[in-house]
């Protein structure tokens, strides 16, 4: 689910019944969730996690939190929790990424992935959406999944949440 605003809202309020298995908040949206200002959301990456948990509580299974230029968090209601950073890129555009990356844990999922693996692929599509003219959508030739960085956990090697 990528929704925002009332829509997302609405939803969760719906009850565990009503949640997605997948969100793929970005730090405004999810911000709006928890009910604080983004700037604190990005400030202090454990309010960020908090939210998170919220999400999961109301039964919200996988949590995909977008961050822009500094790659994306997964996080699973088993407790599976992996950042990654995507390659260097020269931004010509990032109107679309977020749907990219969306659309790129979806492909892996489809296909079998494991969490971290689903985080990498969703990471390279929105890269190389952002590198594309526009709102191009890359294709699978345009996208380098090795160059991204996954790693277990957020402590220290996570990304930053200042996009």
């Amino acid at each position: 689910m990528d929704t925002s605003e009332a829509p997302l809202l609405a939803l969760l309020a719906a009850g565990p019944d009503a949640a997605p298995d997948l969100l793929k908040p970005n730090t405004e949206e999810l911000a709006q969730l928890a009910g604080v200002s983004e700037a604190e959301v990005v400030a202090d990456p454990q309010a960020a996690l908090a939210a998170v948990a919220v999400l999961h509580e109301r039964g919200v299974r996988e949590v995909l939190l977008t961050l822009g230029a500094d790659g994306a968090l997964l996080s699973t209601a088993d407790g599976e929790l992996f950042s990654a950073r995507p390659p260097a890129i020269t931004v010509r555009s990032t109107v679309g990424a977020g749907d990219c990356s969306l659309a790129g844990y979806l492909l892996a999922d489809l296909a079998g992935a494991s969490p971290a693996d689903r985080l990498r692929s969703a990471v390279a599509y929105g890269a190389a959406s952002a590198s594309l003219p526009g709102s191009a959508v890359p294709t699978p030739t345009q996208v380098d999944g090795a160059a991204v960085q996954v790693t277990p956990g957020f402590a220290g090697s996570a990304p930053s949440l200042s996009h």
